[in-house]
């Protein structure tokens, strides 16, 4: 079989299976549902290249849209509800990136020999960023009350802890030969959330004020609308990491 026509194959069936997956949901997890759309995205896009992970996203975000304007899913209908324009762009672009940073990430990690290296520091530089913005919300930057002393001590050291921890983890994880693999699998979840967050922050904080019922925008999005959620994903992301690789040397030894 010509290798154009294995790779349209092979991209329908994943297009499906994003469509099956998102339609049945997620998976419930306490109060939590952690979705497994984003593999078969990571997978396509790993094995097919940029194209075929980008139209993958594209279709997730279609799919998600269309839920969201059916009332199938009650937050997305408030968003659109909203502003259905940018709401439409930003479900487009969250899919799409979900789709098509992966397959560069996966091409640059294979081509760059100090990828682990590279990806640690940006990873240090997000960490610092990250530290100093609670820092300066627990010093009363957000809300012009200052957090105790020892509150401020202790959550610093906590975060340093957990910043050390997952640096040390990513970098030995990222010198075993999967390493482009397991990028490719944590981008997509980053990519997804991180949009989302910026797009609801840029375009419907009156929304999520209203959301947050009169607590701090920032802390509401954080602990209530993606951050325990997110790091779900995360953790289901490179958990499943061996597998995407698995599937993925598979997959392209056959087309």
């Amino acid at each position: 079989m010509d290798k154009k026509v294995k790779t349209l194959v092979v991209t329908s069936v994943l297009a499906a299976l994003v469509v099956i997956l998102q339609l049945i949901g997620g998976i419930p997890i306490g109060p939590f549902s952690i979705t497994l759309t984003l593999i078969p995205i990571v997978v396509g896009a790993v094995t097919l290249g940029p194209v075929p992970g980008l139209i993958l996203g594209l279709v997730f975000g279609v799919v998600v849209s269309i839920l969201s304007l059916t009332g199938k899913d009650p937050g997305g209908q408030m968003v659109f509800a909203a502003n259905p324009f940018v709401a439409w762009v930003m479900c487009l672009l969250k899919g799409a990136m979900a789709g098509l940073l992966p397959a560069l990430v996966f091409e640059l990690e294979k081509k760059n020999k100090y990828s682990a290296e590279l990806t640690c520091g940006v990873m240090g530089v997000f960490l610092f960023l990250g530290g100093f913005g609670i820092a300066n919300y627990l010093n009363g930057g957000s809300d012009g009350t200052p957090a105790k002393t020892g509150v401020k001590v202790a959550v610093t050291i906590v975060f340093a802890l957990v910043a050390a921890g997952l640096l040390i983890g990513l970098y030995k994880m990222l010198k075993t030969g999967n390493s482009a693999y397991y990028m490719a699998s944590i981008v997509a979840p980053v990519a997804n959330t991180g949009i989302f967050v910026a797009g609801m922050l840029l375009f419907f904080r009156p929304l999520l004020q209203s959301w947050a019922g009169g607590s701090n925008v920032m802390v509401y999005v954080i602990t209530g609308l993606c951050g325990i959620n997110f790091l779900i994903e995360f953790f289901v992301a490179v958990v499943l990491s061996p597998v995407v690789a698995a599937i993925g040397k598979y997959a392209s030894r056959r087309l």
